[in-house]
């Protein structure tokens, strides 16, 4: 089976690969706090493999943090006005690739999921995907064009008890529609291979739903 390959792009300062497909849907798709790495690239050809378009952003500049301390300090580096620039460029490399009828929306786990929901509620995109994700004012929910599809452990201490005490109340507030798929005895991470949180069942569920998702979007 021929692997999709990203092809490096650059829009204004931010790099990107870019992997061709063959559908009218799009994938802006948001890192780890571990950067660009070879996981976020296998998840990005495996998008482009199912007939999606997908933009992975590098936020790192290039940089593979080795420790979680290491992340956690160029996560605080990035100022919201950077993300948000790195995220609306990444919309526009999609949207010149594809048809005039393209639906981007956008995607991400763990860091990478609360960014990619950052972008869903302030520019214009079509749906996201957001793994184990979460943003600090779930009112900024309000924004949402599309529908958000998220993925959460029973396990993970932090980002579950979030989505179920501020995001659905405040999605419940501005009528948004978020489809909360929470898997027991699963991690914060279960999708991310070769950790020992990894949760095999989980995450093959997780992603199949998520392809059910971009495929109202083709």
């Amino acid at each position: 089976m021929l692997v999709a390959q990203g092809v490096e792009a650059k829009v204004g300062p931010w790099d990107f690969l870019l992997y061709s497909g063959k559908s009218n849907a799009g994938v802006l798709l948001v890192h780890e706090i571990y950067g660009l790495d070879k996981y976020i690239e296998s998840v990005a050809s495996k998008l482009s493999e199912d007939g999606c378009w997908v933009a992975a952003v590098d936020l790192f500049r290039g940089q593979h943090p080795s420790t979680l301390e290491e992340g956690f300090k160029g996560r605080s580096a990035l100022k919201e006005r950077e993300i948000l620039d790195a995220l609306q460029s990444g919309l526009e490399l999609l949207r010149g690739r594809m048809a005039g009828n393209a639906k981007v929306g956008s995607m991400g786990f763990c860091m990478g999921g609360g960014l990619a929901l950052l972008g869903a509620c302030t520019l214009d995109l079509a749906f996201c995907a957001d793994y184990y994700g979460l943003i600090e004012d779930a009112e900024r929910v309000e924004g949402l064009k599309g529908p958000i599809q998220l993925m959460l452990g029973s396990e993970d201490e932090r980002v579950t008890p979030w989505a179920f005490q501020q995001l659905l109340p405040a999605a419940t507030k501005y009528r948004k529609r978020v489809d909360v798929h929470l898997y027991p005895n699963a991690r914060h991470a279960f999708h991310r291979p070769n950790w020992e949180g990894h949760n095999p069942e989980a995450a093959k569920d997780a992603w199949e739903k998520t392809l059910r998702l971009l495929s109202q979007f083709k």
